[in-house]
């Protein structure tokens, strides 16, 4: 049963009926003010999401082109909704985040692609003050899942009713903005090992990465500053988590919220090889924490550089090399989720 409000106008096609946004490869006005300003309901609040306009985002190559195919579905599912759909399958990440930046305060977003094409959408949804609603289109999909949200977006999309907006923290690394987890070391390596995997192994990918990053690995010595309280130490990896999970369902900082203006810091010392295993097997359920090695530590400002060049990842996407600053950004993304959100305090 679909709940109060979503009485819109249907559509006879996905993203065909509704006008398309301004700027480059579009042809059409922003939404009108009086749909673009219609409030939706905050947590605690009666009502429901009306009838308005909606910016569907694909990313043309998350998921090997996951979230391209998916693209028509879940336009024709906001249309079944209620909403006038605009689509547009966006160049690169760069954009992806003008795009969102040229959307109407109040407005909706559909991000569909990888989780470095949410946090592209959120850079640019921060700046206008539209609502992003993250859809899955990629290969680990960490964002979204650890938000609470169906993994499915046609899913995702038929539960629109039941959403709620929150105000929610964005991570900045080296002034880029993120959602899900800022990282360097061991991890990060993983990561580079993953996204060059010329096979298609969805979100095995990561545990290969992995693999062959445990074998290339030597020894760093970080140096981490969290809110001015600096240490160094010869370890593994550091990660700056604001949903705080990566890596295909590594709950790496499972403690993390997104509306309480702090990050979660957590760093792997010195370990051996079985140790680094066992860690990130218990992170999958969030059982790391005071295992031998770990620390954890939690602020809004940390500084992270290492005795060998490294570099810096964020969203799984890669950032730059080390020195790194990381900081909160409390409160400043509007986005959609379910009631009972994990990240939600």
């Amino acid at each position: 049963m679909r709940g109060p409000g979503l009485h819109g106008p249907r559509q006879s096609g996905p993203g065909t009926d509704g006008p398309r946004p301004s700027g480059p490869g579009t042809d059409g006005p922003r939404p009108t003010p009086d749909l673009a300003s219609r409030p939706l309901r905050r947590h605690g609040e009666a009502g429901a999401h009306a009838g308005r306009r909606v910016l569907l985002l694909v990313s043309p190559t998350a998921g090997r082109g996951r979230a391209r195919r998916l693209g028509p579905r879940v336009a024709a599912a906001l249309g079944r909704e209620g909403l006038a759909v605009s689509t547009v399958t966006t160049g690169s990440l760069r954009d992806a985040t003008q795009h969102a930046r040229r959307a109407a305060p109040g407005s909706i977003i559909a991000a569909l692609g990888g989780d470095g094409f949410l946090g592209s959408v959120a850079a640019g949804a921060r700046e206008s003050g539209a609502i992003l609603l993250p859809l899955a289109g990629g290969r680990g999909n960490d964002v979204v899942r650890r938000l609470g949200l169906p993994v499915d977006p046609v899913r995702a999309v038929r539960g629109l009713a039941g959403y709620a907006v929150a105000d929610i923290d964005l991570g900045r690394v080296n002034g880029r903005p993120y959602l899900g987890v800022a990282h360097v070391g061991f991890d990060a390596l993983a990561n580079e090992y993953g996204n060059a995997a010329r096979v298609d192994l969805g979100p095995l990918v990561y545990l290969y990465g992995g693999l062959k990053a445990l074998w290339m690995w030597r020894e760093v010595t970080f140096t981490l500053s969290v809110d001015g309280s600096e240490r160094m130490f010869p370890g593994w990896f550091v990660a700056v988590g604001n949903t705080g999970q990566y890596g295909g369902g590594l709950r790496i900082c499972p403690r993390a919220k997104v509306d309480d203006g702090l990050l979660d810091v957590v760093s792997l010392g010195r370990s051996t090889i079985l140790a680094v295993v066992l860690t990130f097997l218990r992170s999958y359920r969030g059982r790391h924490l005071g295992r031998p090695g770990i620390a954890f530590a939690r602020g809004a400002s940390v500084r992270i550089s290492a005795s060998t060049p490294l570099n810096v990842y964020a969203d799984g996407e890669l950032v730059g090399p080390l020195p790194a600053v990381v900081t909160v950004m409390p409160g400043v993304l509007k986005v959609l989720v379910p009631a009972g959100s994990p990240v939600l305090s």
